[in-house]
């Protein structure tokens, strides 16, 4: 089993658009199915698949080097255009041996990750990993590699700084609005329902807060949204009588390219504190409505301050994390080395237990026959101990000749 077998090859939201990234993604139900194919034709010892929204990763164990050949076979099952083949191609990145496992490694703890440190691409990675091996398509190579993915990225989210720091305007906002420590039944009035608001939601609901009500351009999307946390929705047909009923905190994000909430909207309101989260780029509150007494906003130009100095402390863990890195690097090849050993020393166990077998049964039978049962008795215990002795201690000795005979190789 040796490093140079683990190749990867890569195409990430550097290298590619991300609809062009989209294109080499996997619905759940046809997974399998491809895997499995790619795996018999592409002649492959193991083969891990792992697709996220920003990048695909083929991650395989062969000691025949990914020829360009292979590669366009591999892409030509994706039934991609002319032009998307090509310029696929020639985005992809190939990584073979130990430059393989290095680059794996650094995507597992963020370090290659759109937002620097993000944690989910370790859950994505451990998921991959373990479909394969669970449908026998991954190998040994790769189950050790996947092992130390996992055991480096835990190890490294928790000894470093990389992701203890929230860089997403999602968890910022979330972060401010647990300042305003709102009560479970405040009212809360959420604008939009795309992406961002999603995310926001999600903490909400975690979080407790249960009287709010989405109000969104298009109807359907509100409801799908408040549906799924037991909320209120409607229409922004709705916005001033909502406005006028009083919310304590309003969460705003649409893509409006004018303000939503502006003097009007302010005019709306009954007096009083608000405090309003506005995730919209450009900005979904006008300045007038800003003016209104006693209302606090949080905006992008807040979180990107925060964001900034969370990023600063993320990157000062970088350089602990490459120290990481290259520890993992070295068990992973000392792993590869028992794993290698453990194959070669599969055969022993049951070569001894044949020998044991042929000697009760068959060389030493008639002389066996003739003694009374006690004494045959003892004579078998005695075979069985020497039978796990002589597995045992061999198999200690044997191993630690061959792990130094290949750490010197």
């Amino acid at each position: 089993m040796k490093s140079e077998a683990l190749q990867v090859v890569s195409l990430d939201f550097r290298s590619a658009p991300l609809e062009l990234i989209g294109a080499l993604h996997l619905e759940t139900s046809e997974r399998l199915q491809k895997v499995t194919t790619w795996k018999k034709e592409l002649e492959l010892d193991g083969l891990v698949y792992l697709s996220t929204c920003n990048r695909v990763e083929f991650i395989f164990s062969d000691l025949t080097y990914f020829c360009t050949g292979r590669l366009h076979r591999l892409l030509q099952s994706f039934e991609l255009e002319p032009d998307q083949l090509s310029q696929i191609a020639s985005s992809v990145k190939r990584f073979r041996g130990d430059d393989a496992m290095t680059h794996l490694l650094r995507v597992a703890c963020g370090l290659d990750s759109m937002v620097l440190g993000e944690r989910e691409v370790i859950t994505q990675l451990r998921e991959a990993f373990d479909f394969s091996t669970k449908h026998k398509l991954a190998g040994d190579q790769l189950r050790v590699a996947g092992r130390i993915l996992v055991e480096t990225a835990k190890r490294i989210f928790t000894a470093t700084s990389i992701g203890s720091k929230p860089v997403s305007v999602n968890s910022l906002g979330w972060q401010y609005m647990t300042q305003w420590n709102l009560s479970s039944e405040a009212p809360v009035l959420m604008i939009g329902a795309g992406q961002t608001n999603r995310n926001v939601g999600r903490f909400m609901f975690d979080a407790g807060l249960r009287n709010v009500t989405v109000l969104n351009r298009t109807p359907h999307a509100a409801e799908v949204l408040a549906k799924d946390y037991g909320w209120k929705w409607g229409s922004m047909d709705d916005l001033t009588d909502q406005l006028m009923q009083g919310p304590q905190a309003i969460v705003i994000c649409t893509g409006s390219s004018t303000p939503i909430l502006d003097a009007d909207q302010a005019r709306a309101l009954p007096d009083g504190a608000i405090r309003i989260l506005d995730l919209g780029l450009p900005c979904d509150t006008s300045r007038a409505f800003r003016m209104r007494a006693e209302t606090d906003v949080v905006d992008l130009d807040v979180l990107q301050t925060q964001i900034d100095a969370n990023l600063s402390v993320r990157q000062a863990a970088v350089s602990a994390c490459e120290t990481h890195i290259e520890e993992a690097l070295a068990q992973y090849q000392e792993r590869l080395k028992q794993r290698q050993m453990e194959i070669a020393m599969k055969a022993l166990p049951s070569t001894i237990s044949a020998i044991r077998e042929t000697a009760l049964g068959e060389v030493f039978a008639q002389d066996l026959s003739k003694l009374d049962d006690d004494t045959r008795e003892l004579i078998e215990r005695i075979m069985t101990y020497m039978e796990k002795k002589y597995v045992s201690v061999p198999m200690k000795l044997a191993r630690e000749a061959i792990l130094d005979q290949l750490r010197q190789s």
